[in-house]
């Protein structure tokens, strides 16, 4: 069967986040549950942005001299494997290391997915980032109701086997990914790519990213806590979690066309009012019902904010 290109892309997405869906809102629970402090949660999620941090700009070199579908490979059936290794032990040292070792893989796909969507979206002008990302919030909304239902059945721990089945799913669906042309070594420069900093637009950006998604972290690290300590069931945290990824839906599809009608300075502008907005309604909120309308402003605050930062930096640097 022939699958296009772009609907190759449109399933890592939707199986890769289903897997994000999966454990991302409900690791602080888990900790938690685990015995772990307040302190020693707070470290062991600080882990997976600070690796971020340290190696996606390693593994964007790598996929750029080895190719995009051979990091996808490796990184997507380590981090499946990985998942597993949080069932093996519960205590703070071990939930360090694993959490370490899961996130050097982990961090590693959505920045080729992305880097694939804009190459894509290049080529073909009928294609645009914000309607590829779409499947990836169709896959955050599938699976939060399923992971929901099934720790009201079981507990916590599931998530990871839930994660670790839609990360070897997209390790088994990258083999089928067309082999990439690779940058010649002279395409690739450290020098080159030090000197985008020179750019005042673009630093500038990047520091505003850090700030809001600073803000904004305990959205995907505390929810399920934030519900359940005002009396929410596993099942209506699953529920809040898909209702997030169906307000996605149509921001993402829409996103282009937002941002060519209101430009992407201004569009940032109001993703950034809305997010702000959203942390306030939270804090003023201790019924859990009344925190799923909430989700309302999700597609702006979230899917919005990120393709407007993808796109404004995708428009201030070389396609290299």
């Amino acid at each position: 069967m022939h699958i296009s290109e772009a609907n190759r892309l449109r399933i890592l997405y939707f199986l890769v986040f289903c897997c994000t869906a999966a454990w991302l809102p409900i690791i602080g629970e888990f900790l938690k549950n685990s015995g772990l402090s307040g302190v020693q949660t707070a470290i062991v999620l600080a882990i997976t942005p600070l690796m971020m941090f340290l190696v996606q700009p390693f593994y964007g070199m790598l996929a750029d001299r080895y190719g995009y579908k051979k990091c996808l490979l490796i990184s997507s059936l380590l981090a499946s494997i990985s998942y597993l290794g949080y069932l093996a032990g519960s205590g703070f040292w071990w939930l360090v290391f694993i959490t370490m070792v899961m996130s050097v893989f982990y961090n590693t796909i959505q920045p080729i997915l992305d880097s694939l969507s804009l190459q894509l979206a290049q080529k073909n002008p009928k294609f645009s980032y914000g309607t590829l990302r779409v499947a990836g919030a169709a896959g955050w909304a599938f699976t939060g109701i399923i992971t929901g239902h099934l720790i009201d059945a079981t507990d916590t721990t599931v998530i990871f086997v839930v994660a670790a089945v839609s990360m070897f799913l997209s390790f088994l669906f990258s083999i089928r990914l067309k082999a990439d042309v690779v940058q010649k070594p002279e395409e690739r420069s450290v020098k080159k790519e030090g000197s985008l900093f020179k750019n005042k637009t673009l630093s500038f950006l990047l520091i505003c990213v850090v700030f809001i998604s600073a803000g904004t972290s305990v959205i995907w690290y505390f929810y399920s806590i934030y519900m359940k300590e005002n009396g929410a069931s596993g099942a209506l945290v699953g529920y809040g979690l898909s209702f997030q990824g169906l307000c996605e839906l149509p921001l993402f599809y829409f996103s282009a066309a937002i941002i060519r009608k209101f430009g992407m300075k201004t569009t940032l502008l109001i993703t950034i009012f809305v997010s702000s907005l959203r942390m306030l309604l939270y804090s003023a909120v201790k019924n859990p019902y009344f925190a799923i309308p909430i989700e309302l402003l999700h597609g702006i605050s979230w899917s919005l904010f990120w393709v407007v930062c993808v796109e404004f930096v995708n428009s201030l640097v070389p396609e290299e």
